[in-house]
């Protein structure tokens, strides 16, 4: 399934980010130890290339703003990666409204929300396989 392993972790600036492994390879460099619920947000550019990596709060409908903030400040900013860690199950009801507004809000902000990943006890998930949205990830790994 994965084209990658987390010894291929991109370059920020140079090398483009075309899987979720990667994606993730990233985030796992940030993430606290031992896990406590919050969200890491990776920034690429318009070459799906990593510019920028930041901590923040749990996802929410209030603090997809702060992140909105944060991310608008980025020269270059094109499209984000936001990677959520829960101490309970990665699945939440809510989780698909969420995604709905989350993309909304950065497509009024200017840029993409690519993906959005929730590693939680007992695994990990995206929020997209619950609405039926594409695999952003489909067209870039066919090339690896």
């Amino acid at each position: 399934m994965f084209a990658s392993t987390l010894l291929d972790v991109p370059r920020p600036y140079i090398d483009p980010i075309d899987s979720l492994v990667e994606a993730l390879g990233i985030a796992c460099l940030a993430l606290r130890r031992p896990a406590v619920d919050s969200t890491i947000t990776l920034v690429l550019d318009n070459q799906r290339r990593g510019i920028h990596l930041f901590p923040s709060t749990p996802l929410t409908q209030s603090t997809i703003h702060h992140i909105i903030g944060h991310v608008s400040a980025i020269p270059n900013a094109s499209g984000v990666v936001i990677i959520s860690t829960r101490t309970t199950a990665p699945i939440q009801p809510q989780d698909s409204m969420l995604l709905v507004h989350t993309t909304r809000a950065c497509q009024s902000a200017g840029f993409e929300l690519i993906d959005w990943v929730v590693i939680g006890s007992g695994g990990l998930y995206c929020p997209r396989s619950l609405t039926g949205a594409p695999d952003p990830w489909l067209a870039s790994a066919t090339f690896l």
